[in-house]
């Protein structure tokens, strides 16, 4: 892994991870700035902390240490990190030198407390939280799952100069992680968001087994699977559906979220939540009916449905066609991924690096037009897909496979590739207690992207470009 990522001096932490000077941190992002991708950008007091993708799709932790409140800046080599080092900023008060945009994201100006992560937070005096600016469209108006605003100037109808802010979305989700164990941290990520009930428990849970040397049971590892699969249709569908109403496809929508309610209503009959909510649990304790059964009635009832959603969907193309285009290269600088990274010619799955995942059932058509369109075709034919890895894995369930023993390192990074892309956690255990913990989900590569997609674009078509996006802030703003 370690041949084409250049690491001056590098020490090695963890299996992925290694520490460098602040010397050899510039050095390799000077040296790497087109050689690897950027997934994430991290930092707190103590680290600056990059995620990148090498070649053959292996992931690459590279961090080093914060000098008296400082590092170098990842941005300029690499513009996707912007947004961690502008959160980095407000909740730890870490300074990025160099950095492409310092301005707040998180801090809305209604914070009691500056920097309230960092081990000596301050209280606001009087008069000094500045409220951000008020957008055009307040993140209640956007109609997407999650706070988003978004702020624009109009030239001749069309938006400029586009600024994004999520704020309104923070929850203070990873200080109240910091102490849990995974038990106790299992509810709140199982919520982080709705696109996410399996995808972001499942990479944490992951990323636990890895920090303690531990492989699920083949029968925990195939049922994780299956339940992966579920959420990816019942979320493509949602995406669908949105995408649909907002050109005035009102029978396709109302098809695709008839389908929903029904792949819900069946999760219920089988004993799980409708949207699969606590349905990825620790080893041993999962709960819910027979998956198999359940598996087989999905398969039954999904199947016609898909069939007639597709063939509705050829009567709305024209509608969709060069809406919101993301080109090719564009995905691969910013790495985005799910649905919206293959439709733009990136084909990235990391389902390929699931233990037991049957791969001979993946590799769906994927895209380059990069449009509204094509994401609607990408998500149609992911949810066959789906169905194709569901019967593979029901012909042979539980069925030991191959797997390399890996050392205790208190350390992990999990991944799980989510209906909206890949979903990363990296965290750190001491006492069995979560003592560090970052998280990156696939929306987050898409916000650094927002404005160049809608630059130029008519306000009249934000809704269908969110939509076709399948944007959703929810799990970035934490």
């Amino acid at each position: 892994m370690m041949e084409d990522p250049i690491l001056e001096g590098g020490e090695r932490v963890g299996l992925f991870h290694y520490r460098v000077s602040s010397a050899g941190w510039l050095h390799f992002l000077q040296q790497n700035e087109r050689r690897v991708a950027l997934l994430a950008f991290w930092a707190d007091e103590s680290w600056a902390t990059a995620l990148f993708l090498c070649a053959g799709e292996q992931p690459l932790l590279v961090s080093t240490a914060i000098e008296q409140g400082h590092y170098q800046a990842v941005s300029p080599y690499f513009p996707a990190a912007q947004w961690g080092e502008r959160m980095a900023r407000d909740l730890w008060g870490v300074e990025a030198w160099s950095a492409r945009d310092d301005s707040p994201a998180l801090d809305d100006g209604s914070w009691s407390l500056i920097t309230p992560l960092a081990a000596h937070p301050l209280p606001v005096a009087d008069g000094m939280g500045q409220p951000l600016p008020a957008c055009r469209m307040e993140p209640s108006q956007t109609q997407v799952p999650g706070l988003l605003g978004i702020d624009y100037a109009l030239s001749e109808g069309a938006m400029q100069q586009i600024e994004v802010q999520i704020a309104a979305g923070h929850r203070g989700v990873l200080s109240r992680l910091m102490g849990l164990s995974p038990q106790e941290a299992l509810p709140l990520i199982s919520r982080i968001t709705a696109s996410g009930f399996v995808a972001h428990p499942l990479a944490f849970i992951r990323a636990i087994e890895q920090a303690e040397g531990r492989r699920p049971n083949p029968y925990e590892r195939d049922r994780r699977l299956l339940l992966l699969e579920v959420e990816r249709i019942g979320v493509h569908l949602f995406d669908l559906s949105q995408t649909a109403q907002h050109v005035g496809a009102g029978l396709l929508a109302s098809i695709c979220e008839h389908t929903r309610e029904a792949l819900a209503a069946l999760c219920a009959d089988y004993g799980f939540s409708r949207r699969l909510t606590n349905s990825i649990t620790l080893e041993g304790q999962s709960e819910g009916g027979e998956i198999l059964p359940f598996m087989q009635a999905l398969s039954s009832m999904l199947r016609p449905r898909l069939i007639q959603i597709k063939q509705l969907m050829g009567l709305f193309d024209n509608r969709l066609k060069n809406i919101a285009i993301i080109p090719t290269a564009l995905a691969w600088d910013y790495a985005l991924g799910g649905a919206v990274g293959r439709a733009s010619g990136r084909y990235v799955d990391f389902r390929f690096m699931d233990e037991g995942m049957r791969v001979q059932a993946l590799g769906g058509a994927v895209r380059h037009e990069g449009d509204a369109w094509a994401r609607h075709r990408q998500r149609m034919t992911e949810c066959e897909e789906s169905l194709r890895i569901i019967g593979q894995i029901m012909a042979s369930f539980g069925q030991e496979r191959d797997g390399n023993v890996i050392p205790r390192t208190d350390e992990g990074l999990g991944v799980a590739e989510g209906a909206r892309g890949d979903v990363w956690y990296h965290l750190q255990l001491e006492a069995g207690r979560i003592t560090k913990i970052q998280i990156r989900d696939p929306a987050l590569p898409l916000l650094a992207i927002l404005g160049l997609v809608l630059e130029g674009q008519s306000p009249e078509q934000l809704g269908v470009m969110l939509a076709s996006l399948g944007l959703s802030p929810a799990a970035i703003a934490l």
